[in-house]
């Protein structure tokens, strides 16, 4: 089995509502937005849990109101107060987002390479910024792209939407 690397999204405040949602503030700074049918993991007594998202929205700040599926009274979501919510890094991201920097971006179909610059994490996904020619381009480090990370090479094997790159230029 192997090991999952968790980043925390914050801790459940509350519950929300009358269908089971819960309030969770999150840490300062950009967080992953789960998504609808994917799970988090909520911390219960040291141990993460896997939940999955029936309902993800903002409201306002830093909180974030989610809800689960088959949790659909206040009641059934109590105990979580106080709890942190998680979620999995994608596999082959799972270093440290700073620790990317350095690494090649190479496109499987296209002569596409570049070397990241920077990692950011915005909301649902780590956006790499690399250098081409002088000019700053994104690239979403989305694991539907990353076929391959060979971390002694510092690549990363990606298989780029056509014209990813001429969009950001």
């Amino acid at each position: 089995m192997k090991n999952r690397v968790l980043k925390t999204i914050g801790t459940i405040t509350k519950t929300h509502g009358f269908e089971g949602a819960v309030a969770v503030k999150t840490l300062s700074g950009s967080v992953k937005e789960p998504k609808i049918n994917e799970p988090v993991f909520v911390v219960i007594d040291g141990i993460p849990v896997p939940f999955f998202v029936r309902d993800v929205r903002y409201a306002g700040g830093d909180t974030m109101v989610l809800a689960f599926d088959d949790y659909t009274t206040p009641a059934s979501v109590l105990m979580l107060k106080g709890c942190e919510v998680k979620y999995e890094i994608p596999e082959g991201v799972e270093k440290a987002p700073d620790l990317m920097i350095g690494y090649t971006i190479c496109d499987a179909n296209s002569p596409f390479t570049a070397v990241i610059i920077s990692v950011d994490e915005q909301p649902g996904q780590l956006l790499a910024t690399v250098d081409m020619n002088g000019k700053e381009i994104f690239i979403p480090l989305h694991p539907d792209l990353i076929l391959s990370v060979n971390h002694k090479k510092k690549l990363i094997k990606m298989s780029l939407p056509e014209g990813l790159a001429d969009l950001n230029l």
